[in-house]
């Protein structure tokens, strides 16, 4: 595992920023930046490369469903793993981000050991 591997957390809830961020360092990653909605979400991509993306999904401005669109938009950026990050559980709404791409998500309250197998599968992690 690279501990510099750059990890953006977006997320408006200040608590399950911080929760996500400290499974993340937890886990040995030290280059997590936290910003609020998807808009700063594409303004930090522009200044630095995120090699892995965590959105929730309901976020003012610019969603978490519409940022995993407009980064899949940007040829620089379209192999970047998304993680959806979601208290949604309406079928209609989950099949729409499946029709738009959407592979992983998990469903709050965010449960640890779930999120560290995620973020291992996403970044092709051997389990420790």
């Amino acid at each position: 595992m690279n501990p510099f591997t750059k990890i953006l957390v977006v997320e408006d809830d200040p608590t399950s920023s911080k929760l996500m961020t400290y499974h993340l360092r937890m886990m040995g990653f030290k280059n997590v930046t936290e910003v609020a909605d998807g808009d700063s979400a594409l303004e930090q991509m522009k200044k630095e490369k995120a090699d892995l993306v965590i959105a929730d999904w309901h976020m003012p401005n610019l969603n978490g469903l519409d940022l995993f669109k407009a980064i899949r938009e940007e040829e620089l950026w379209r192999d970047i793993p998304f993680l959806m990050v979601t208290v949604e559980k309406d079928g209609q709404k989950v099949q729409k981000a499946i029709q738009a791409g959407v592979r992983d998500y998990i469903v709050k309250p965010i449960k640890g050991e779930n999120f560290k197998r995620k973020i291992h599968e996403l970044l092709r992690l051997d389990r420790v």
